[in-house]
């Protein structure tokens, strides 16, 4: 994305190359033949994986809680020779050491300060972040692998018969939410989309909106105390934050405002970049 004052979008690029794909030694190449144009009119500054260990230069996690300035003062330089840097993740430190990270999220929350947002900020995806907002700063937050567990039972069990959501079934998705909102155990949950086939009240069409149902009721059902009655944001997809926000208002947690992740990502950028000492 080339941004202008405030971080609003001029024009953005795309690559299907991710970073998981990249070794440290090809992000500088594909920064080049991406925005080979761009980078003699503006510094660059990035998030999210290339920052990484064993990717373009690991940025060492920040601390939580972790403030926009905190963020600012540990950018990293892969070359001194480019105006270019990296933002570094944030980690949540326990009695044991290192307890939970994000990398890339970061950046979306101070795009989200930035639109006044104090509360719990929710990005799903396969790693689901609940985040918490106070005062200018991510007070804390806690990972879910909601998305890659989804994956992993569609993919590598008989429980959902093999089908596909193409044809989305809200019916059998609030009542994936329900049971994962009500059962406390999670496998044991999971088996219940076996015995759905078995009770005829599941199909193969309908199987995975079920399935997402019950993970998306699971993981709002281990956030609800401490979300109820907070100020909510959605960061995604349309289709995924719609989907956790109808999960949300069954949960009782009321309505969650969706924010576009492309447009928090670029104000966080430009948030980050003027708040360098």
């Amino acid at each position: 994305m080339r941004l202008a004052v405030g971080g609003r979008v001029l024009e953005e690029r795309a690559d299907p190359r991710g970073a998981g794909e990249l070794t440290s030694d090809a992000f500088a190449g594909v920064l080049e033949e991406v925005a080979g144009d761009w980078l003699a009119e503006a510094p660059v500054l990035i998030c999210g994986m290339a920052g990484a260990k064993g990717r373009w230069l690991e940025a060492p996690y920040a601390p939580c809680p972790a403030s926009l300035t905190d963020l600012a003062a540990a950018l990293v330089r892969p070359d001194p020779k480019r105006e270019v840097f990296i933002v570094p993740g944030v980690a949540e430190m326990g009695p044991g050491g290192l307890s939970d990270v994000m990398r890339g999220e970061e950046t979306q929350m101070m795009g989200l300060m930035d639109a006044g947002v104090d509360g719990w900020a929710i990005a799903p995806g396969t790693h689901s972040k609940w985040v918490r907002l106070e005062i200018g700063r991510i007070a804390a937050f806690r990972t879910f692998a909601t998305g890659e567990l989804y994956a992993a039972v569609q993919e590598g069990t008989i429980l959902t018969g093999g089908g596909t959501d193409t044809r989305p079934d809200d019916a059998a998705f609030r009542r994936g939410v329900e049971r994962g909102l009500a059962e406390p155990a999670l496998s044991a949950a999971l088996f219940s989309v076996r015995v759905g086939f078995l009770a005829g009240r599941l199909t193969p069409e309908t199987a995975p909106d079920y399935l997402s149902g019950l993970l998306i009721g699971a993981e709002i059902a281990a956030q609800a105390d401490e979300a109820r009655g907070q100020a909510l944001a959605l960061i995604g997809a349309a289709a995924l934050t719609r989907r956790y926000a109808r999960a949300m208002e069954i949960a009782g947690l009321g309505h969650a405002d969706i924010h576009d992740a492309a447009e928090v990502t670029a104000r966080g950028l430009w948030r980050i970049w003027e708040a360098r000492t």
